[in-house]
């Protein structure tokens, strides 16, 4: 079964790969051609796409698990017909309210300048009609998702971002104003609604509506029960990030959204990577009935993930701020300081625990995770209301660290309450990895001050990275044969090459 994760978790690399190439070239190219200002807008307008937290109501994460745990059955139809009516109805008024109160919304709510307000116009329409089509397909990617066909979703996004990158992109080149991204983002959302609902019906096959009369309320009933508590926790974090864009639009001012906004790209990238690599976890614990064995299934991941996930943290400290400098000619520092702290605290942070979350999603407990929400906003909120004088924009990003720290630390004490078990299994494990990340931290930057070229800092820093992880986990056995034999099998060459790799080899 660990095996499966892992051929399901690898198209997310590709993706991961195409969608990090077509960030690092169209933000730094909206911001030259349009400004700081304009990026800013967009990125506040953007924030109208989580518009998915309100109107979804947690049933695709819900419809993921019934129709996991319950395979092919005339049951599951009716769970899809039923989901998608429920959406429809949901989508329709929200979007016309949307549209009466375009103005309040884009001046008062979001503090978009009036010299923007007319192109800030017909981007809000446009993200309104992609949010329609992104939770409607949804109910299709769920289908997919359900059936471990996790790998398409994967490639039918990574076809959406070329498509919206790759017409941004003309219009940037083009000259044309920041209205026309309304474009791109309309007609990339349009071909991947049409491919998503094309693959999810070919793969579940024709629906039946035998029953839907009789067993349709119980059905809607099943749904919106369980919905509504992912859903209140998507609530709940619709108010953290796009909460602290408004705060720092009326509080500080729309280009520091913008540079907030490229930190957030920055993790988005490294976090969408991750997570797409543990997504086939929560199907795959949807499924699973053994307590014991879903509690070895999260503490050796967490425990692996954070393997991985430190070395990434310190080559993000080491190659941020010569990254940047290649690409922004302004805001160098500040940019670079977003994107350390904010990627760095999920990776470490956020990604390590996102096994026990989606445990508690898939397993009646998400009512928990709307507690935990709750914590991040919180925190991020209070922390940013009393520094932000003393500190400005500074006090953003101490607001997101204290916040994921907070989270974190709960999760943990979940995870010991639950399954009597944390990330490690000894002091010794700690010690390494902390150990890891110091002398790859010190290492690294010894070499970008000795070179002083943001090219060979980009090439080195990350060797370096990865040659001391590789050091001292084999040194220190972090990871034995079994490990990397119960993800990768043991009869193929990849699991071969990583145990030579990886593992110290006995006499």
């Amino acid at each position: 079964m660990r095996v499966e994760l892992v051929k399901s978790s690898m198209s997310g690399v590709v993706q991961f790969i195409v969608s990090t190439i077509l960030v690092f070239i169209t933000i730094p190219l909206f911001v030259q051609r349009l400004g700081a200002d304009a990026y800013g807008v967009y990125s506040l307008i953007a924030v109208v796409g989580s518009l998915n937290t309100f109107a979804n109501l947690g049933l695709s994460a819900s419809l993921v698990r019934f129709l996991a745990a319950q395979g092919k059955t005339a049951e599951s139809d009716l769970d899809i017909i039923i989901t998608f009516c429920i959406l429809i109805c949901l989508l329709l008024p929200l979007t016309v309210c949307g549209i009466v109160f375009k103005r309040f919304i884009l001046t008062e709510l979001l503090n978009v300048p009036a010299s923007l307000f007319h192109d800030a116009g017909w981007l809000y329409i446009a993200i309104l009609c992609s949010t329609v089509m992104l939770l409607l397909g949804g109910v299709f990617t769920a289908i997919l998702d359900s059936q471990q066909k996790i790998y398409l979703t994967n490639v039918y996004q990574m076809i959406y971002n070329i498509v919206n990158s790759c017409l941004l992109l003309l219009v940037l080149l083009l000259g044309w104003p920041l209205k026309m991204i309304a474009f791109p983002i309309v007609i990339s959302t349009t071909i991947w609604f049409c491919i998503v609902v094309l693959s999810g019906s070919l793969e579940w096959g024709t629906l039946s509506f035998a029953g839907i009369r009789r067993n349709g309320l119980k059905a809607a009933k099943k749904q919106l029960a369980y919905g509504i508590q992912i859903y209140l926790s998507g609530l709940v974090l619709f108010l953290y990030e796009p909460l602290t864009k408004i705060l720092i639009a009326h509080y500080i001012g729309v280009i520091e959204v913008g540079i907030f906004e490229i930190g957030l790209r920055a993790r988005n990238q490294i976090y969408g990577f991750m997570t797409k690599l543990l997504y086939p976890l929560y199907p795959m614990i949807s499924k699973l009935i053994d307590k014991n064995t879903i509690r070895n299934i999260v503490h050796d991941v967490e425990q692996k993930t954070f393997f991985i996930s430190l070395p990434i943290a310190g080559i993000v400290i080491l190659v941020a701020k010569p990254l940047v400098s290649l690409f922004f000619h302004a805001n160098v520092h500040l940019i670079s300081v977003t994107v350390i702290c904010i990627v760095s605290g999920y990776l470490v942070g956020s990604i390590t625990v996102t096994p026990l979350f989606q445990y508690l999603t898939a397993k009646g407990h998400a009512t928990l995770t709307i507690f935990i929400q709750g914590i991040n906003v919180v925190v991020n909120a209070l922390v940013f209301i009393v520094l932000y004088r003393p500190l400005g924009y500074y006090a953003v990003i101490a607001a997101n660290m204290c916040a994921i720290f907070a989270s974190f630390s709960y999760l943990l004490y979940l995870q010991y309450k639950i399954f009597n078990s944390l990330i490690f299994d000894s002091v010794k494990q700690v010690f390494i990895v902390l150990i890891t990340l110091c002398i790859t931290i010190l290492l690294g930057t010894l070499i970008n001050t000795v070179l002083d070229k943001a090219l060979l800092q980009l090439v080195f820093s990350p060797f370096v990275a990865v040659l001391t992880s590789l050091i001292v986990y084999r040194r220190f056995s972090l990871i034995t044969s079994k490990d990397i034999e119960k993800y990768f099998g043991k009869e193929n060459k990849s699991a071969k090459y990583l145990i030579q790799l990886l593992c110290k080899q006995h006499a």
